[in-house]
């Protein structure tokens, strides 16, 4: 949970650089170092310094400017300020927003901790890591809010009461429906695993009782249709040309022509590229088999251009097992997208990484593909997930197809 006491630099602005009523961005410490590094064209310690920099100014509630700068610096050797001076840079290329100590973490109580850990490593259901990922986190979460209710003299347990109440608790601090749900999800699930193991841990007959009460519990209601917004295609073409890293116009050529999610751009190998047959062998999320969908001639040009540029073209029996690119993670490519998206004058509400998934699924639609073609191709389990992408047309062509 976030302190609430927690120091925050704020950057003091020319006046004539401030937009009236714009909003101050804010990153934590922890995040904007990520991004960083991210920027980085290779690991080093530069994060590292960097960062005891931002704590130096967090500490003494210095502006992160030349002058807290100067004296961070003052009886360093060149080789701690290169970096300072590097982030410096990068910082003023972001916009000099706010930055934010990290909150500060409560401890999750043993008991809850131990159970927490039990039921992610038994749960069937759960087959990726980022699934573990989000249920671990719905999970503490709901614990540190039945101790912080407990160190406030309430009652509070893994019940359907206390569910109920974490429900409303996380509507009123700001989540989505959509997140809630997730976490309701979450300890349903926590809820029918302690009841089959009643046995091992005990349980009496109210507390199994209240397990049952949790699947009572209802989430927040939550529109069936798209969540992202998407591009146009001549967005996404003015997009792709003004990219001139071939690296990055390779992840965006995934991303927003083959409709990758980031996950799975992560996990691409060179093997998985045949350009012979034209096609992409896909490792989706929480999966253990790879799917082939189509390797476009846009992306595919692409593709040798990056390769050719990393000295990796043509590929070589030898280099088959490499992953396409090297220590790359979906927070990376989160910023690289949003990047692209800012410096493009494509940013708005709605428009993230995932969103260029949903502009080739929309875009294959509007082009004349099939529905169960679409399905296949961004590999779908339901058609009805795919279904979103026709109801955003059909809302987007009502006026004109609609006869006078």
């Amino acid at each position: 949970m976030t302190d609430p006491s927690s120091k925050s630099v704020r950057v003091v602005r020319a006046a004539a650089s401030a937009a009236p009523g714009k909003a101050i961005t804010r990153y934590t410490v922890s995040q904007i170092i990520r991004y960083f590094a991210a920027d980085l064209p290779a690991s080093s310690n530069y994060p590292r310094h960097a960062k005891s920099y931002l704590l130096y100014c967090l500490e003494h509630d210095f502006s992160i400017d030349g002058m807290s700068f100067a004296r961070y610096t003052a009886d360093l050797p060149p080789n701690r300020v290169s970096p300072i001076r590097k982030f410096l840079l990068f910082y003023q290329s972001m916009g000099q927003p706010t930055v934010m100590a990290d909150p500060k973490t409560a401890k999750l109580p043993a008991a809850a901790n131990e159970l927490i850990l039990r039921f992610i490593r038994e749960a069937k259901n759960l087959r990726g890591d980022r699934s573990k990922e989000t249920y671990t986190k719905a999970l503490n979460a709901f614990f540190l809010y039945v101790d912080n209710q407990q160190q406030s003299g309430l009652s509070a347990s893994l019940s359907g009461q206390t569910v109920s109440d974490f429900v409303l608790h996380l509507k009123d601090n700001g989540y989505s429906a959509f997140t809630v749900n997730v976490y309701l999800s979450a300890l349903k699930q926590l809820a029918v695993w302690c009841i089959r193991q009643r046995e091992p841990l005990q349980l009496n007959t109210d507390q199994l009782n209240s397990l049952r009460d949790i699947q009572d519990v209802r989430g927040l209601a939550v529109e069936r249709t798209f969540y992202k917004d998407s591009l146009e295609a001549h967005e996404r073409e003015q997009l792709l040309a003004g990219v001139t890293s071939p690296r990055d116009k390779a992840i965006l050529a995934l991303l927003g022509l083959e409709g990758l999610r980031t996950v799975e751009v992560t996990r691409l190998r060179l093997s998985d590229l045949d350009f012979d047959r034209q096609q992409l062998h896909i490792l989706g999320k929480g999966r253990n088999t790879k799917k082939a969908i189509k390797f476009f001639a846009g992306c595919r040009l692409i593709m040798q251009e990056y390769l050719t540029e990393a000295g990796r073209w043509p590929i070589r029996p030898d280099q088959r097992g490499e992953f396409l690119f090297q220590d790359l993670k979906t927070h990376q490519i989160r910023y690289i997208v949003d990047k692209q998206l800012n410096q493009h004058g494509l940013k708005r509400t709605g428009m993230s990484a995932h969103s260029l998934r949903h502009t080739v699924g929309q875009l294959l639609l509007e082009e004349g593909v099939s529905l169960e073609h679409v399905q296949q191709h961004l590999r779908h389990e339901t058609l009805e997930t795919t279904q979103f992408y026709t109801k955003k047309k059909t809302r987007k062509t009502y006026l004109q197809q609609m006869p006078d």
